[in-house]
């Protein structure tokens, strides 16, 4: 008998705290073709996130969760005014090799959560907080402020416990993956995981 894989992932936001289980799951089924169990996440604030020593103590924490095949996830927003390049945010967070006896695979948002759904804004339209013609800007993830895109498209103020786990059940992770490179990131993450 094969276990199931365990994804244990690290957020930093409240409302990622439901919305990334939503997301994992449906990466998993309708990317990856597979079941895979969501641990409960570990939320760490940004301020936590951005110290190493922090950081290492949640990935244990979400390490022990993992029994057999899986791993931890750390997802961040690279919404950091200091770094530019997700790439080199994520091998900052890198934690020390030999940390933990499972994989580890870190993902940076660029530059928020929020810029994927942005990348699948027509997906959204089902949802009666979003207008019937919202659309996908030409490059979702070229400036800060996804949030405050994404609300322009909405018949209400955008709060991410309220909106972020539903828009993960509604986005089109076809869509998302075409137009977001750190979406990519975030897929492949999850395939990782799951081998």
């Amino acid at each position: 008998m094969t276990l199931t894989p365990i994804v244990a992932p690290i957020v930093e936001g409240h409302g990622e705290v439901q919305a990334v289980r939503e997301l994992i799951s449906r990466i998993a089924i309708e990317l990856c073709g597979t079941w895979t169990e969501v641990a409960p996440p570990f939320r760490l604030d940004s301020g936590k996130m951005r110290k190493p020593d922090e950081l290492a103590k949640a990935v244990r924490v979400q390490a022990t969760r993992v029994k057999g095949r899986g791993g931890v996830l750390v997802l961040r927003d690279g919404d950091d005014s200091d770094i530019r390049c997700p790439v080199e945010l994520a091998r900052q967070l890198a934690p020390e090799p030999g940390l933990v006896a499972v994989p580890v695979e870190i993902v940076i948002a660029r530059h928020e959560y929020e810029a994927w759904f942005l990348a699948a804004a027509e997906s959204l339209r089902s949802h009666p907080a979003v207008h019937d013609n919202a659309s996908a800007p030409a490059d979702p993830e070229a400036r800060r402020g996804a949030k405050s895109q994404l609300e322009a498209m909405m018949n209400e103020s955008y709060k991410e416990t309220l909106h972020q786990a539903k828009f993960s059940a509604l986005i089109d992770l076809s869509a998302a993956q075409t137009r977001s490179r750190s979406f990519r990131r975030m897929v492949h993450a999850v395939e990782l995981l799951l081998e």
